[in-house]
């Protein structure tokens, strides 16, 4: 198929997910923890290790209970009819019409990976993983050539890393999720090898998407009622410069020279500060030169350009930056259906953010990167 628009950064998010499906999945030692649906005085709300998580059909990313007001954008979203009939993100026909709305006609869709930070257990964490990731090649084998899922990945253990991305790819998925913050150890770590070997054998891109930095936080209960908005106005506006840590972690990795075919994502991490990362590090390896070279025969640029992507939603200056980031690097995604997202009004922050880009590099960043990355169409 020869696709107009496809979005290389979308999701599902636990909130969403079918309330039974891992308590109908799990191994039995699992059963009584995994996450499920119960009924409470305020609604369906998500619980799992005997502990309330939040709302069934939530915000997005979190457990938060939407309501009008809150934002712009969220108000957009009940206008259009998104709260409306039933979980939109994880039932194929609503979600199909949601992208109708807004002109896409392919997904790559990142997944539940933030809940896992919730458990204690980091089996289960890999249980509950292991059966979204079945529950999601199912959802794509619904509609063929429409969604590309994400494996959710637990960054645990890097040989159970590598065991769930080739079970992944036997599943069909595309690519994977991989939830560099958080990891057991960092991913400059050679133990992360047989990891980065089991995706570049599988041909499946691992993806880091931001989940924001770790800005200093209220540490009372007066300054959180009090500076709440402060504080979450902060995080949320240096919500993608995170992806300068994973850049660094991965290229300085040295995994990049070791497995060639190994290909990362910085999702949703934006594209205008990209030169500014690319340039210091070309500096700091050129200065250290003789101590890197071993490591790293080519400047950590020329591994970005081989090797790396980028996922925005709207951004101011993108043309002007694509001669240094790479137009073959860069890719589009309307971040459907979080909050922070353009849905559904991604036709025009492209033709707004892309004005002036030639037809050829806008089909790039908005279709023919996410589809050859992802095997999407033609």
């Amino acid at each position: 198929m020869d696709y107009k628009l496809i979005s290389g950064d979308s999701h599902i998010d636990m909130t969403w997910m079918p309330g039974n499906v891992f308590l109908e999945n799990a191994p039995a030692k699992y059963r009584d923890a995994v996450p499920r649906v119960v009924e409470t005085d305020s609604g369906p709300h998500w619980h799992a290790e005997g502990k309330d998580l939040g709302v069934y059909g939530g915000l997005g990313f979190g457990f938060t209970k939407p309501t009008r007001g809150q934002s712009k954008h969220i108000d957009e979203m009940y206008d259009a009819g998104f709260y409306e009939g039933g979980p939109h993100p994880t039932t194929p026909e609503l979600r199909y019409k949601d992208m109708q709305i807004d002109g896409i006609e392919a997904e790559v869709i990142y997944g539940i990976l933030g809940v896992g930070l919730r458990f204690e257990d980091p089996r289960m964490t890999s249980v509950v993983y292991e059966i979204y990731n079945s529950w999601a090649a199912d959802f794509c084998n619904s509609r063929p050539g429409t969604w590309a899922a994400l494996a959710c990945i637990p960054n645990h253990d890097p040989k159970v890393a590598a065991a769930e991305i080739r079970r992944a790819a036997d599943l069909g998925l595309k690519g994977a999720d991989f939830a560099v913050a958080t990891a057991v150890k960092p991913i400059w770590h050679r133990d992360w090898d047989p990891f980065w070997e089991a995706a570049a054998e599988c041909g499946i891109p691992i993806s880091f998407h931001t989940t924001g930095p770790n800005v200093r936080e209220p540490n009372d209960a007066e300054m959180e009622r009090e500076y709440d908005l402060e504080y979450r106005m902060t995080k949320i506006s240096l919500f993608q410069v995170c992806g300068a840590e994973y850049l660094a972690s991965i290229i300085f990795s040295g995994a990049c020279e070791r497995y060639p075919g190994l290909k990362f994502v910085l999702g949703e991490c934006g594209v205008t500060w990209l030169p500014h990362v690319l340039n210091r590090m070309d500096e700091e390896y050129e200065d250290r030169g003789e101590a890197m070279s071993s490591k790293l025969p080519k400047k950590p640029s020329e591994y970005w350009n081989r090797q790396g992507y980028t996922t925005y939603q709207h951004e101011i200056g993108v043309p002007e930056f694509l001669p240094m980031v790479g137009e073959d690097n860069v890719i589009w995604g309307s971040d459907y259906p979080h909050p922070d997202g353009i849905w559904p009004e991604s036709q025009k922050w492209i033709e707004e953010d892309l004005a002036g880009v030639s037809a050829e590099t806008r089909r790039k960043i908005t279709r023919e990167n996410a589809g050859r990355l992802y095997g999407l169409g033609g």
